[in-house]
């Protein structure tokens, strides 16, 4: 090599046909998440595939480089103008490895590990376009990474030894690696780009690389069963050396564990739940959004004042109901949430404001739910029976419950702050209330004789060093109302026009007139 790695750079030589990759392996600076406006554009980095690509790289006796150390938001390895401007070094790095690796092999295979914040046992192979099954490489060859052969071949097993241990695999549904920019276009097979260094292009065009991209969601990169059920499942797929290509039609594979029918009934449009526990100490909101191509889930526990669980999901539109993420079964009377499945556990919610560091504090735990909700004063209003497991601990629930999550919604006015607080005052009452400042709100009140609306008389909030986290939200007049919020969460959301906020939300108590009461509040304020 006449240009020299950095020192932060890991790289080694192996035996096998194999060169693993993690670009995207370092941190960001705790001290330095929290920069005025730096938030809103900064991209997290792939946690734990750095360590994960040398773990699949010993297995497989392969050569290796990763990045542990810079912040992508610093360096984007993975994206080729960056590359070509600012690390030369990285493609002559990788042609130096897999012209030692041709030497020995016929074919070179290329692994470039990446990270999908997912919380579901999911493995999204990208080689240059999306397919819909293996057998679908063939009419997109000229897109593609891999010849259509390897994807029969090595593709194929993948997919069946990842089915084999309960993770979903499939081609490029979300990250198919075909932006002009992304460093595994510099692999095509036909037509590379202009910055593909000539004997990177002599040999894809050859056939002789056959390159992947793997996004991982987060079970299958954060240590646990998922992660080496994974790396067993790479070492069965890629262990042994590939044939040389064979250029024949591949068989129809079977449908993709993410697709297989759940036998859950599809919610026929977006659903929620919002409940609290004051004996159990358990709060919990989940729902289920459809937009676009995906299906999205989110479900979030808090068990006592500090400890969440969180789950993240993601699902093709077109495959039926989520594999793993919050099922939502319609009753006579309502509906049934059930969901089992991995979350991220963390003992202080607030370092979600920064979802890397969020992330990066948090560590697997198991939670299985199972709550039925009754419709009572109105559809989005009546109670929630049934049980929440986090961890084994099982804790039976019995509570009044929201069948609509409020959430802040941004308009191009130019608040600086926005509440929203949803209020369980027993079987026969509830609030909801919405307020943003400069402006007004109003109070949306259910009880047994029907619906009433009115304006949010004055209202204070008090802080305690924090002026993103209420201690305590006021609202006079003649039905006075106190709220204590008892768990948070902060996260940073984004707001039309090129705007965002800092989000605080979680469970209150709420005394109103003489009622006491338990719900949520959500607490944003914008952040120039």
């Amino acid at each position: 090599m006449t240009v020299q790695p950095p020192a932060w750079c890991q790289w080694r030589r192996g035996q096998s046909a194999v060169l693993v990759v993690a670009p995207h392996g370092g941190r960001r600076d705790p001290a330095g998440s929290l920069m005025r406006g730096g938030l809103r554009t900064r991209k997290v980095n792939d946690l734990y595939t750095a360590d994960l690509a040398a773990e699949l790289a010993d297995l497989l006796d392969a050569g290796l480089i990763t990045n542990p150390a810079v912040d992508r938001n610093q360096l984007d390895l993975n994206r080729i103008s960056q590359v070509a401007i600012r690390a030369p070094w990285f493609p002559t790095l990788i042609e130096s490895l897999l012209d030692d690796i041709l030497a020995r092999h016929h074919r070179a295979e290329v692994l470039v590990v990446h990270g999908w914040n997912v919380i579901q046992p999911k493995c999204d192979v990208g080689v240059g376009a999306v397919l819909p099954e293996v057998a679908a490489a063939r009419a997109h060859a000229e897109l593609l990474t891999v010849s259509p052969a390897y994807a029969a071949e090595r593709l194929h097993t993948l997919q069946a030894q990842c089915a084999a241990a309960g993770i979903a695999t499939t081609f490029g549904v979300r990250y198919p690696a075909r932006h002009p920019n992304n460093f595994l276009q510099l692999f095509r097979h036909s037509a590379s780009c202009a910055e593909t260094p000539p004997r990177l292009a002599a040999w894809s065009a050859a056939g002789r690389i056959e390159a992947v991209q793997l996004e991982l969601g987060v079970p299958v990169r954060w240590p646990g069963p998922y992660r080496r059920a994974f790396l067993a499942a790479v070492h069965g797929a890629f262990a042994a050396t590939p044939p040389t290509p064979i250029e024949t039609q591949p068989g129809r594979t079977a449908r993709r564990g993410a697709e297989a029918s759940t036998g859950a009934s599809e919610p026929r449009s977006n659903a929620s739940l919002q409940l609290y526990d004051p004996a159990a100490e358990i709060a919990l909101t989940a729902r289920i959004e459809r937009s676009g191509p995906h299906i999205t889930g989110r479900l979030l526990v808090f068990q006592g004042r500090q400890r969440l669980a969180l789950f993240i999901g993601e699902d093709s539109r077109h495959a039926g109901p989520p594999r793993e993420g919050p099922h939502f079964a319609n009753t006579a009377s309502g509906f049934r949430l059930q969901f089992a499945g991995s979350a991220l556990a963390s003992d202080d919610g607030a370092g979600y404001v920064d979802i890397e560091q969020g992330f990066a504090a948090s560590r697997l735990c198991a939670v299985v739910v199972d709550l039925e909700f009754c419709r009572r004063l109105s559809s989005d209003y009546g109670s929630a029976a049934g049980w929440v497991e986090i961890e084994g601990e099982r804790h039976a629930i019995d509570v009044p419950a929201f069948a609509r999550h409020a959430v802040l919604q941004g308009t191009s006015s130019a608040w600086s702050s926005q509440l929203v607080l949803s209020v369980a005052l027993g079987a026969q009452r509830a609030l909801r209330v919405r307020h943003e400042f400069p402006g007004a709100g109003m109070i949306r009140e259910l009880t047994a004789g029907g619906e009433a609306v009115r304006r949010v008389p004055p209202l204070a909030i008090r802080f305690n060093g924090d002026r993103y986290t209420p201690e305590q939200i006021h609202i006079g007049g003649a039905d006075e109302l106190f709220c204590e919020p008892l768990t948070r969460m902060a996260i940073t959301r984004p707001l039309p026009p090129h705007r965002h906020a800092r989000v605080t939300f979680g469970a209150a108590r709420f005394r109103v007139g003489n009622q006491e009461g338990f719900g949520f509040y959500e607490y944003g304020r914008a952040v120039v």
